[in-house]
């Protein structure tokens, strides 16, 4: 069985990207998400690129994927800011095809920059005209680079796009091999929403998958370990063996519960994830 589990670089934003990549292979994953912290992926460039390039070639752990930055989304209300993110979304695209990593994390919205608008009765809509608009224009850099954008639940309403069910149908009209996503497990707790039936409103779009657990004691709750919480894994992973999903296990785990160096809280992920998917 191929070990198709990775963590992201954003657990070891102290240190930049070969000394993160380090600490991931040295807890035992053979593959990393690249975050977009500037500590590991500066402004896109050839030079960027080729440093980028000379560290994971020079590693025993393999890019698989990368994540965007949280304000390079596919819908804002302005058309300007619009305009400059669809334009940093396409030249991640290009870089993480000439690193040869397979996917690019994308997230559909940012809650921060819709905040504002949240009692406009037309936001929803603008929003999903937005997502659209902004998809159909990255589409032929898309097909260039041979990356796949897969799209993420964010957990957030009244936003649009926060159910899987939405995205489903978001991606529906695009081809599988350009645009998939990818579904949080801690986003859907955090909305209340069923992980198991998020997967399976995903269905055979689903190309990835951010793993963690909650600490409901504390004020943002996800992105801990996954022995913490009262997350059900067992239905968890029934649900993806129901999809018959075949994408990266990726563990977006970095924040400590009890001290934890990010080293030890890495390993403990590991170790939980081997027996999760044995």
């Amino acid at each position: 069985m191929i070990d198709d589990t990775s963590s992201t670089t954003s657990s070891f934003r102290d240190r930049g990207l070969e000394a993160a990549l380090d600490a991931i292979g040295e807890a035992g994953f053979p593959q990393a998400e690249i975050c977009e912290a500037e500590e590991h992926v500066g402004t896109p460039s050839d030079q960027e690129i080729s440093r980028i390039r000379n560290i994971l070639e020079a590693h025993s752990v393999r890019g698989r994927t990368m994540h965007a930055p949280l304000r390079s989304t596919l819908a804002t209300m302005d058309a300007v800011s619009r305009n400059q993110s669809v334009e940093t979304l396409k030249e991640l695209i290009r870089m993480a095809g000439a690193l040869n990593l397979t996917d690019l994390v994308v997230h559909p919205t940012n809650s921060r920059e819709l905040a504002p608008y949240a009692d406009d009765p037309q936001m929803p809509q603008r929003v999903r005209e937005s997502v659209v608009r902004s998809l159909d224009e990255i589409m032929p850099v898309i097909e260039q680079s041979a990356v796949r954008i897969i799209i993420e639940n964010l957990p957030y309403t009244p936003i649009p796009f926060a159910s899987m069910a939405e995205l489903r149908s978001l991606v529906e009209p695009y081809p599988t091999e350009s645009v998939g996503l990818i579904v949080d497990i801690g986003h859907a707790y955090r909305l209340d929403r069923d992980p198991a039936d998020e997967i399976r409103a995903s269905g055979s779009r689903l190309c990835g998958t951010h793993i963690h657990g909650v600490n409901v004691n504390a004020e943002r709750i996800d992105h801990y370990s996954p022995t913490m919480g009262d997350l059900d894994w067992d239905a968890i992973r029934q649900a993806y063996a129901d999809i018959d999903y075949k994408g990266p296990w990726t563990s977006e785990a970095f924040k400590p519960s009890d001290g934890q160096s990010p080293e030890e809280l890495a390993r403990e992920v590991r170790d939980w994830m081997t027996a999760w998917l044995s």
